[in-house]
């Protein structure tokens, strides 16, 4: 979560430098375009990461919600598999790109075009350890008495 943030502040920080580099004083940075264009593939994996560990990914459950506890569990556990599922295939389809985009460099940072494409693998397995508390959570939940009101 802080980290996201402190990469939102930077991400404004670097475009407002741009910004007033290019207009002001004439000058564009050679980073100008790598740089943010990093810093916002880092901030959006790890905030979609910060949304799956406190439960606020997009889920439809109007239909869910109709059925018993047990078939209930059975669902959200299968819609939790095909989560895993998902994310095991963007990180195995992910690596190799990381690996092939090692071997060249950025223009103008010079750092490794890699940085671009570990966003993904590191947003996935941090989803995935927060999947697996939101799986730990359902069970939990089918396991307690329901609560009248």
């Amino acid at each position: 979560y802080y980290l996201s943030a402190l990469l939102i502040i930077a991400l404004t920080a670097v475009i407002l430098y741009t910004v007033i580099a290019r207009y002001f004083f004439n000058y564009a940075p050679a980073w100008s375009e790598e740089l943010p264009r990093i810093i916002f593939l880092w901030v959006t994996y790890l905030a979609i990461a910060v949304a799956v560990r406190r439960g606020q990914s997009l889920k439809v459950t109007v239909l869910i919600d109709r059925f018993a506890p047990a078939p209930r569990l059975a669902i959200e556990l299968v819609m939790h598999a095909a989560t895993f599922v998902m994310l095991g295939y963007l990180i195995w389809y992910n690596i190799p790109v990381i690996e092939l985009n090692s071997q060249t460099r950025m223009l103008a940072t010079q750092w490794t075009d890699a940085v671009r494409y570990w966003p993904l693998t590191v947003g996935c397995v941090l989803m995935a350890i927060y999947q697996v508390r939101l799986v730990l959570k359902s069970i939990e939940e089918f396991r307690q008495p329901p609560t009248r009101a």
